[in-house]
């Protein structure tokens, strides 16, 4: 019995101890919630305290003006992160204040301003927010701004990439335009959604961020029906989205003038547009929020000042700017109002999980959340004490019946327990080999991830994880070679892709045997290696290099029983003579490549500044010739022939000229080759065929019924199926009779498809058309042409008229006058200046004469002019 009480209070000690070691808990929680939120205000300020440093001067310089909500939370958050941080800082704020004069003269007085106040100040960093800003800032850096790195914030895709081309020393938070989260919630609210109006300015940035919000939204879903309102006065739109239907919403994005120009305070515009709006209105920006917006995914001032001033303070604290890539992750907060939710009847429950909802009603646990769940947390923990007390004590008075059990029962238990154990050791076995094959399908994956799966060399992701150690000063110059098999597309189309495949293996492989303890070899993209050489002496290693490169691909590749010649073209960068970025390199490189195929393939450039300044005249006017013709900037000049018996004008060639209003007067020379590589070229060469019979059509019925004009032709018209039947048609519908029409051909064409276009061209002549070749003697078979074509005019190349009056040069162009009128051709000299020239070829019976001499290609109406003028004088 002594042994019983003494067990009992033993018991009760313990169940004492239990409760007091409960209570601590409780209200151990319930302090630490009071306390956590002190302790991290105290951590902070002793950061913010510690630095002894000089301060850092850091200028903010905003487009807009100092209230404008989206350019305050910008501003507000770089502060806000700097004292976060603990920074020692000198920030200096400065507003351009576009939005309110968005004037030259502005720009030129804050130029003024700001030289008088920082000329002489030493600026570490300048942070800009939006575009004028971060235009302003590269414009005047080094004269006012001690030249200091820039990090941009609240640009979108468009405006950084055509603001920073050519910067370098620049870093920033790349706008990205994204509606697709919030019409993807629209939806969802409502699946008949039709309709959606968009609202924007015609302001640059409005029409740039108009654009790609309508284009992204397309992406969601093509069938929806986009409204843009930047056309409409303010006046006019309220009207409209007073009467909108149930199928519609409104998406308001930069807006800040309506269509005859009028200011409108953007945030005045949303709250007047959400209150008279039938249907719900949503945002691109967040401080259309508060204002009667149902809500959205909001690009966040907040959130774009908080990412540029981290950039700035890692460029403050030592880190290369050129080595800080741009920062192009979302931005976006999701927000809702729930006045307006509750005000267009829509459940919460369509929203996104992530979505914030604002201007809700009072509620004690919303507003006291931690408190209240702290609390419950600790009773929680008491019951649990207390339950656990209860079992143990129960757990207790089994275990004095349990001791009381047969020796049987604890033999059969144990026996349980070792069967038990070798269940679990069987299990535990299993395990391991499923663990082994886990970890052989990490490395698996590992290894896919850095290794191209056709040929096993490193890949284009490997590449840019190993730029960051091979591009660096202390491996010293470094090339970087963009190699392109030539022609592979061809074999690639004609062979199949499985033959494709095995050849680039096979190129891979004779690549791979250049490889040494300075080189490394990586697979790009489908036909294209990157090949790179490290610590490299000058340029003519690097030239020795590529020529080995190049003399690999002398030999054939013997594939599926037949033999392959294939060539490389190839376009070198060098670091850091012309970058220090991987990117950079790449497009560098690839603009070379493509300029040594220019020059005819199985080459090999190094890139130039010349060579980017020509590809990017190419890009432009490529991007310019889409719509030119439908746009009406071409037209059609004419430079009359000369016969030399009679000296009038016998025929015309038409030539076509391009004024565009992007680039001015284009010469021929350089767009017609795009226009060809492009396809432009065939309905360009149709519009000119039919101009020259319609000015042909006119002549004849002003009298002039011995005239012959003649067109210049693409081999990619010549090619076409229909070519003949355009043609035939198109004289037929100007009524002209087919031998008073002369299409030109040059030798470059024929030797490309002489047997497609030999057969158009017979067919052609049989109908009585004529044929001229033209630029004759530059070609390399000229007189194999003359014998199996159907030619019947001849026209001399201006190269060998030059020679005439040059007294260091033997002239052809009378032996060659010779060799076409004794094969019954007419031969017409083109490129006549001098009053010599054009004696000589009278000397030697040349037909019609061509040039300068006696006149230029001119317009229709001047060519009129001058028959009028010849008529009167015969």
């Amino acid at each position: 019995m002594r042994r019983r009480a003494l067990l009992d209070k033993r018991q009760g000690s313990k169940i004492s101890i239990c409760f007091v070691m409960a209570l601590f808990i409780f209200f151990f929680i319930l302090f630490n919630q009071k306390t956590s939120h002190g302790a991290e205000v105290a951590a902070v300020c002793e950061e913010v305290y510690s630095g002894t440093e000089t301060a850092k001067k850091v200028l903010i310089l905003n487009s807009y003006h100092e209230g404008f909500s989206w350019t305050k939370e910008q501003n507000d958050s770089i502060i806000a992160e700097f004292q976060k941080r603990g920074s020692n800082v000198e920030v200096m704020n400065e507003f351009i204040d576009w939005k309110n004069y968005p004037y030259r003269e502005n720009l030129e007085y804050l130029h003024e301003y700001y030289l008088y106040k920082y000329e002489n100040k030493d600026i570490d960093i300048i942070i800009t927010t939006d575009d004028i800003a971060l235009n302003f800032a590269l414009g005047h850096r080094k004269n006012i701004f001690s030249n200091a790195p820039i990090v941009f914030s609240g640009v979108n895709e468009g405006g950084a990439e055509s603001i920073t081309s050519g910067f370098d020393r620049l870093t920033g938070v790349m706008e990205v335009i994204d509606p697709t989260k919030t019409i993807e919630t629209a939806l969802k609210i409502n699946p008949s959604l039709k309709n959606i109006y968009i609202v924007f300015d015609n302001s640059e940035s409005g029409l740039s961020t108009g654009k790609i919000v309508m284009d992204k939204i397309e992406k969601v879903n093509p069938d929806l029906n986009l409204i843009p309102c930047n056309d409409m006065l303010y006046e006019d739109l309220i009207e409209q989205v007073k009467v909108l239907e149930n199928d519609s919403i409104v998406y308001i994005t930069t807006y800040f003038k309506d269509v005859i120009g009028r200011v409108i305070d953007t945030e005045y515009a949303t709250n007047d547009i959400s209150l008279n709006s039938s249907v719900p209105v949503y945002h691109l920006y967040d401080f259309g929020l508060n204002n009667g917006i149902l809500g959205g995914s909001f690009l966040s001032g907040r959130v774009q000042g908080e990412l540029a001033s981290n950039l700035a303070m890692r460029v403050l604290q030592g880190e290369n700017i050129d080595d800080i890539p741009v920062v192009v992750e979302d931005s976006m907060i999701t927000v809702y109002d729930y006045e307006q939710l509750e005000r267009f009847g829509i459940p919460r429950k369509l929203l996104p999980k992530d979505a914030e909802i604002i201007n809700k009603p009072f509620s004690f646990y919303e507003t006291y959340r931690g408190f209240v769940n702290g609390v419950i947390i600790a009773f929680a923990v008491l019951i649990a004490f207390v339950i656990a007390l209860l079992g143990y004590i129960k757990r207790m008075r089994k275990m004095r019946s349990e001791l009381s059990e047969s020796h049987e029962e604890l033999t059969q238990t144990y026996e349980e327990l070792t069967a038990s154990d070798e269940e679990i050791r069987k299990q535990y076995d299993e395990m391991l080999v499923i663990n082994e094959r886990i970890r052989e399908g990490e490395e698996k994956l590992v290894y896919l991830a850095y290794h191209d799966s056709l040929t096993g060399i490193f890949n284009k992701h490997s590449l840019l994880e190993a730029s960051k150690y091979i591009f660096t000063k202390e491996k010293g110059k470094v090339a970087l070679f963009f190699i392109d098999i030539d022609n592979f597309k061809y074999v690639n189309d004609t062979m199949g892709h499985a033959f494709g495949d095995q050849l680039i293996i096979k190129v891979c492989a004779r690549l791979s045997t250049l490889l040494n303890g300075n080189t490394s070899l990586y697979r790009h993209s489908g036909d294209e290696f990157i090949f790179i050489l490290e610590n490299i002496s000058g340029i003519e290693e690097v030239e020795e290099f590529a020529q080995k490169l190049l003399n690999k691909f002398n030999l054939g590749f013997e594939l599926q029983g037949s033999f392959v010649y294939v060539g490389i073209s190839m376009g070198i960068a060098m670091y850091p003579d012309h970058g220090v970025r991987i990117e950079q390199l790449l497009e560098y490189a690839d603009i070379a490549m493509y300029h040594a195929k220019d020059k005819g393939k199985k080459n090999y450039a190094v890139y130039d500044k010349i060579m980017k300044q020509n590809f990017v005249e190419r890009v432009n006017i490529e991007k310019s010739l889409h719509g030119a013709l439908d746009n009406n900037e071409f037209k059609v000049f004419y430079q009359p022939q000369f016969d030399t018996k009679t000296q009038k004008i016998t025929g015309l060639e038409a030539l076509l000229r391009w004024e565009s209003p992007v680039l001015g007067n284009v010469s021929p020379l350089k767009f017609i080759k795009i226009a060809e590589d492009i396809h432009e070229i065939i309905p360009i060469g149709t519009w000119v065929l039919r101009q020259a019979c319609s000015f042909l059509s006119k002549l004849r019925n002003m009298g002039y019924t011995d005239i012959t004009i003649s067109v210049n032709i693409s081999i990619r018209q010549l090619l076409q199926v229909d070519f003949c039947e355009i043609v035939l048609s198109t004289l037929e519908e100007y009524n002209i009779e087919p031998e008073f029409k002369e299409l030109e051909i040059t030798e470059s064409m024929l030797i490309k498809s002489f047997d497609t276009i030999a057969q158009s061209l017979e067919k052609l002549h049989s109908i009585n058309v004529r044929i001229a070749l033209d630029d004759f003697g530059m070609g390399y078979s000229s007189l194999n042409y003359l014998t199996h074509l159907p030619i019947d005019t001849l026209k001399i190349d201006k190269s060998f008229i030059d020679t005439i009056i040059n007294p260091f040069k033997i002239s052809l162009a009378g032996q060659i006058v010779k060799l076409g009128k004794s094969i019954g051709l007419s031969v017409v000299a083109e490129g006549v200046e001098y009053e010599e020239q054009a004696k000589y070829l009278e000397e030697y019976d040349c037909d019609k004469i061509q040039g300068f001499l006696y006149s230029r290609p001119i317009p229709g109406d001047e060519v009129i002019e001058l028959l009028e003028k010849e008529r009167r004088e015969y």
